[in-house]
């Protein structure tokens, strides 16, 4: 199976629902790099997109929540979170049980599901890239967002088996994307501490405290564009040895636990170095975000 193409993105719902509400240059600048990934879709016309994303406790609550998952049912239904309408993505079955059966075959035990379910972190991005929800999907998630989570050494060694998984299975044609991050914070500081509850105690009183969203949020740009150098030069491997999970949420917040997913997609494609598409500091969408095209 060929991988034709492998991009990283940003997934936050305000892109789309506070669209005007960015500078316009910033704004321009996402939606101009998104627009890129949107045209090289559609000029390698794959037979599915790899998705490799978060969840925010919507398709996983906390009665169950699993460190790496494929979906693999015949079709993915949005969920409608994060001001995003509902939706019905196809899945392309046949490349997720491919990924599914080829990790367990190389020690790695994906949880899956055959009744699939998406929230913001696939159907933001897929708005813009095919807005059309024509091309199949193979979701792919990993936690990032509730304490304990893997590491992102894990992630990379979870994103080997997935490529080579890919790489030696039938014909066909993929690409892949992962979406999550920048630098975030996601929650007031009751709701951050909360989630760092030992896993057991949260469950009862997640009600309690929920995610609140500000008018503008706090960035850590110098975070963001060392994370992209890394990613640019090929090098993530290298930040994450470099960075701890505990430092990079000190740094970037909690929601820069989402790069997991571009570590796991650069793992994917055998760390190759990537173009940035955009990066822009968006305070009003509370995350930095940025855009890259991985070099196939």
């Amino acid at each position: 199976m060929e991988i034709l193409a492998a991009f990283a993105c940003s997934h936050t719902g305000l892109i789309l629902t506070r669209k005007d509400e960015a500078r316009t240059a910033q704004r321009d600048a996402v939606f101009g790099a998104f627009q890129r990934i949107r045209e090289r879709v559609e000029s390698v016309r794959p037979d599915a997109i790899v998705m490799v994303a978060a969840d925010h406790q919507r398709a996983f609550p906390l009665s169950g929540i699993p460190a790496f998952s494929i979906g693999v049912g015949p079709r993915a239904e949005g969920l409608g979170d994060a001001g995003l309408p509902p939706c019905e993505v196809p899945v392309n079955q046949r490349v997720g049980q491919v990924i599914l059966e080829g990790c367990l075959q190389r020690e790695i035990d994906l949880a899956f599901s055959e009744s699939v379910e998406i929230d913001h972190a696939f159907v933001m991005p897929l708005s813009l890239i095919t807005p059309n929800f024509e091309v199949p999907i193979v979701p792919l998630w990993q936690n990032c967002n509730v304490p304990p989570q893997p590491t992102f050494e894990r992630s990379r060694v979870v994103g080997r088996a997935i490529g080579d998984s890919l790489r030696s299975g039938p014909s066909g044609r993929v690409v892949v994307i992962a979406t999550g991050g920048l630098s975030h914070w996601v929650g007031d500081d009751d709701r951050r501490e909360f989630m760092h509850r030992p896993a057991g105690e949260r469950y009862a009183e997640i009600g309690a405290h929920p995610v609140t969203l500000t008018a503008t949020g706090h960035i850590n740009d110098t975070f963001d564009r060392e994370f992209l150098d890394h990613a640019a030069n090929g090098r993530l491997g290298s930040f994450i040895r470099e960075w701890s999970p505990q430092r990079i949420e000190d740094e970037a917040g909690n929601g820069a636990q989402e790069l997991r997913t571009w570590v796991m997609a650069a793992a994917i494609v055998g760390d190759a170095p990537a173009t940035v598409l955009a990066y822009e500091p968006v305070a009003e969408w509370l995350t930095g975000c940025g855009a890259v095209e991985f070099t196939i």
